[in-house]
Parts: C-alpha cells; sequence; structure tokens
C-alpha cells in the first residue's frame, strides 16, 4: 500500500487474481511488470500469464503487447480470457478496451493502490458475477479464495456439512467452472467472510460452531427438505472434544496471552476459541485487512506492537514468528516458511474449529516441551 513502508500484505491485483484464477476454464493475464506477475505467481498455485511490459510500452503503449498475449493464449485453446490491469498501465490511462476489441476477454481493473488483497478480490468477483444467473435452489458457497492457506479444506468441510443438511450447493466462488455461474443459488454463505463474493443474498458464515448454527438453521428455513439437525448434533459433539482437551491442558497450566496478527475473520476465530475453551484474556488482535479497525500491514508497526508485552502464543505469519522467537506460534497467515502444506485443513465449519484448537493446544504444549529442555542446559 502506497501509505505503508514495508507491506507484508498483497495488494488488490494479488486479490483479483486469486479470485479470477479459482475459475479453472478462465485464463487469467497480469497485465503488468515482470515484478506484478511473479509476486501474484509465488503466492497463487494455479496457472496464470503475464503480459510482462517493458519500459519503452511504457511510453508508446502497451495494447499492441497485450493483444499478442492474448491472442497466442486463445489460439492454445483458452475460449475464456481475464485481463486484470496492474498500477502502471492503469495509470496511463490506456483504452484496452478497444485494443482488444473483436476477442472475447473479462477486463479487470484491480491495481494495486486500489487496495488490499480483500478489495481486489471483490473486485474481481463483481465483474465476474455480473452475467451470473440465479435458477438453482440450494446456496452457493462463497470465501473460498487461492491465497489462503487453508481454502482447499474450508470447501470440501463446507460441502460436507451443506450435504449433510441437505442443502444444495450452488456455485463455489471461487474454485469452480464459469458454467456454473449460470446455475447459482439464492444465498452465499461464506466460509471465510473476509473474501467477499456479491451472488444472491448473503446467508451468513461457516467459520466457528456459533456462527455455523445460525447459518444453517437459517438456510433450512427457506429450503425444503433440509435438515440441520444432524450438523447441530455434530456441533456440541466437537464443543465438548474441545472443552475436554482444554480442560485437560489448564489442569498444570495457565490461560496463553496470546497476539493474533491474521484476517480479521481468522483472527476473531481464534479469539474467541482462547477465550471460550481455554478462559483466556482477550488477545491482542492486529489485523491485516482493513474493518471497522484499520490494518496493520506494516512490519515495523507491528513489531512496535508485540514488543513490548510477553506473549506466550502468536497466531500469525512467519513475520510475527521471527518477532517473538520465544513465543509458542500457530502458523494461519502467509508467509508461513518453514511449514509445509499439503493436505486439506479447514478453518471453516466443524472440522475447522477443531482443527484450530488443535493447533493452539499442540503449539503451547511442543513449547512447554522446548523451554524444559532448554531449561536442563
Amino acid at each position: 500500500m502506497p501509505e505503508c513502508v514495508n507491506p507484508i500484505w498483497p495488494c488488490a491485483l494479488t486479490g483479483a487474481v486469486s479470485c479470477l484464477a479459482g475459475f479453472r476454464d478462465l485464463a487469467v493475464v497480469i497485465h503488468g511488470s515482470s515484478g506484478c506477475y511473479y509476486y501474484p505467481k509465488s503466492l497463487i498455485k494455479a496457472p496464470i500469464y503475464g503480459s510482462f511490459i517493458l519500459n519503452e510500452e511504457v511510453i508508446f503503449g502497451t495494447g499492441g503487447r497485450l493483444r499478442s498475449v492474448v491472442s497466442e493464449i486463445m489460439e492454445n485453446g483458452s475460449d475464456r480470457v481475464a485481463v486484470v490491469t496492474s498500477c502502471v498501465p492503469a495509470l496511463m490511462g490506456e483504452d484496452l478496451a478497444s485494443e482488444l476489441d473483436g476477442l472475447q476477454i473479462l477486463l479487470v481493473d484491480a491495481p494495486g493502490f486500489l487496495g488490499d488483497a480483500e478489495a481486489g478480490y471483490r473486485i474481481a468477483a463483481e465483474t465476474l458475477l455480473k452475467e451470473a444467473q440465479i435458477t438453482v435452489p440450494g446456496v452457493n458457497i462463497g470465501g473460498i479464495c487461492l491465497l489462503d492457506p487453508f481454502w482447499r479444506g474450508n470447501m470440501h468441510e463446507s460441502e460436507r456439512i451443506l450435504a449433510m443438511a441437505g442443502i444444495p450447493v450452488g456455485a463455489v466462488l471461487s474454485y469452480d467452472q464459469l458454467d456454473t455461474l449460470s446455475h447459482a443459488a439464492p444465498v452465499t454463505v461464506a466460509a471465510n467472510p473476509d473474501y467477499e463474493a456479491l451472488l444472491g443474498r448473503p446467508g451468513g458464515s461457516l467459520l466457528g460452531l456459533p456462527s455455523l448454527k445460525q447459518t444453517l438453521i437459517d438456510a433450512a428455513h427457506t429450503i425444503p427438505d433440509a435438515d440441520p439437525a444432524p450438523v447441530l448434533a455434530e456441533c456440541e459433539r466437537a464443543e465438548e472434544m474441545a472443552f475436554t482437551a482444554c480442560e485437560k491442558y489448564l489442569r498444570r497450566n495457565d490461560p496463553p496471552i496470546a497476539a493474533i496478527c491474521a484476517q480479521a475473520g481468522y483472527a476473531s476465530l481464534f479469539a474467541d476459541l482462547l477465550c471460550t475453551y481455554l478462559g483466556a484474556k482477550r488477545p491482542l488482535i492486529l489485523p491485516r485487512n482493513v474493518t471497522d479497525i484499520p490494518a496493520n500491514t506494516d512490519y515495523d508497526q507491528i513489531r512496535s506492537a508485540l514488543l513490548p508485552d510477553t506473549y506466550d502464543l502468536v497466531i500469525g505469519s512467519s513475520y510475527e514468528a521471527r518477532i517473538l522467537p520465544d513465543a509458542a506460534f500457530v502458523g494461519i497467515t502467509p508467509p508461513n516458511r518453514g511449514q509445509i502444506m499439503l493436505g486439506s485443513r479447514p478453518l471453516a465449519g466443524i472440522e475447522g474449529t477443531l482443527h484450530a484448537v488443535e493447533m493452539i493446544l499442540n503449539a503451547v504444549l511442543d513449547q512447554k516441551k522446548k523451554d524444559y529442555t532448554r531449561s536442563l542446559r
């Protein structure tokens, strides 16, 4: 961000690309320099293309290069192409639509200076969903974003829970085929509410058990034959499991003093879990994205906020782990260097809550073992 000396959270361009790249039959082109391509490419594990504009093209125009890149992609078999403009082409003010006349292109204006990744995701979703048609009953699953380390787990868990409740799924935003947007449902429930896709009316969140239960109850009122009872029963069992595990920890340990540096939704989830199951004081929250409070995306500001106090647990990214090396660490925010995630682990839904509690307990227990081993030296 322009007002941030050393930003540690992706820009609007990256968020827009992450939304579009989730549609597997849509080729995504970043119209910008090599840096504007390689940064999103390093975070988004999906095929994307770049126009790689050069210095002289900034002076004489970039439309010719872009048309050449898009034409080549289409010649290689891609029927639909989305072009996302980066900061330089956006500031140049070129009429790219006329340059691409005759080609079936979705043009998304989401240069990085427009905001954070969440803003870019929202811009891309609004552009993509203009021609969506609501034709089927049920709900859409929203809040699926390739930038989110837990996106696959969230998607699978959301589908599992909705199937258990007898609620059909329309489109998945955004990890689907473009054709599904012509057969969307009238309501969208969010696995990660920070990645907003406005398709139909909002139907609540699947993040955290209280929100999950209310969302399914509300959905069941409008969908014939839907029955949330099996899911509600599983929620009760999950709560018992979480309380039992946390009570066992608290018999020999004090509640952890925690700091959370993450997207607002995930930060709220972990804060509620710490307070509800471990009796912890409300943790310090430094949100990555803008909500009703400003985002904290400057490394020096985050460091200044964390260092004055002592924390037993830090939940965030590799940056926070480096700032507080003696605290237990739970990595939920990219980048998370030194850890490999291959499986589909959720934070949404019932399994997501259990996974989150599990991560907290394992982190603080592992840190206590390290502290004990260090004390013996």
